[in-house]
């Protein structure tokens, strides 16, 4: 196995959030409701040919309630934002772009009462088979960075036998472009070139001023276990560029 990583250069991420929506789009289909909505899919009925189906009729903005029923709600890739300092020219922003750093210990595979979340043998990504997925929530809880994602928040409050239970789904390392010889589609849609991925050995060749961890990224030690994920994972970080701490800004969209 050649265990691949990310690269995120923290210099060059601008808070575009492109890479979030390019991963929304490309694994549109694999949502925690795709199976639950497949009926719906616009994609298929052709619902969208009528402006009136998903424009509001009274001033013809658009309804993004309906929207919402036909695309991706969980956030396998998430960018946050830290401010600092509070008056020009003494500001700066860093960004943070983060989906699931596929550990070499992954912290959602040692919880999953299910043992359904298991490490695939070609590039080392962690993979999830939600055919019984309980939504118990522990690999979400378990994982420093939260990246086991559900498409409704609330996925706690369902039924066990309801069938809109949502079950757990996550970053794949978009092994369907990977094995095609493409870039995972976050990294192809960073036009500011902040994300990179391959081997790890090959990522810490091509940028040997790499480093283990930057500014507000997480520790990758897990109370509850004891123990390190070891995520596969490495940056280009950079300080600050004002002074006083930083004010996090956490909203993904």
């Amino acid at each position: 196995m050649s265990q691949w990583a990310f690269y995120f250069n923290q210099d060059r991420c601008v808070n575009c959030k492109a890479c979030t929506v390019a991963c929304k789009a490309w694994n549109d289909d694999k949502r925690g409701d795709a199976n639950i909505n497949v009926s719906l899919s616009w994609l298929d009925t052709g619902k969208y040919a009528n402006p009136s189906e998903y424009e509001l009729a009274n001033d013809g903005r658009q309804n993004f309630a309906e929207y919402s029923k036909y695309h991706m709600k969980e956030f396998w890739r998430r960018v946050t934002k830290t401010e600092y300092g509070t008056i020009p020219p003494d500001v700066d922003v860093l960004g943070l772009s983060l989906g699931c750093n596929h550990c070499n210990q992954p912290a959602c595979v040692t919880v999953c009462p299910m043992q359904i979340i298991a490490k695939e043998p070609t590039a080392g990504a962690v993979l999830v088979d939600n055919t019984n997925c309980i939504s118990c929530g522990k690999c979400q809880d378990a994982c420093p960075w939260g990246s086991p994602q559900f498409y409704d928040t609330a996925f706690r409050k369902y039924a066990e036998n309801d069938p809109m239970r949502p079950k757990m789904t996550k970053c794949t390392f978009c092994l369907d472009r990977t094995r095609e010889g493409l870039k995972p589609a976050c990294v192809a849609s960073c036009f500011n070139r902040a994300l990179d991925a391959g081997p790890i050995d090959e990522m810490k060749a091509k940028y040997p001023d790499w480093s283990p961890a930057t500014i507000n990224f997480p520790s990758d030690f897990v109370p509850s276990l004891g123990n390190n994920t070891k995520p596969n994972i490495i940056f280009k970080k950079r300080t600050p560029r004002a002074s006083g701490d930083g004010h996090n800004q956490s909203d993904f969209m």
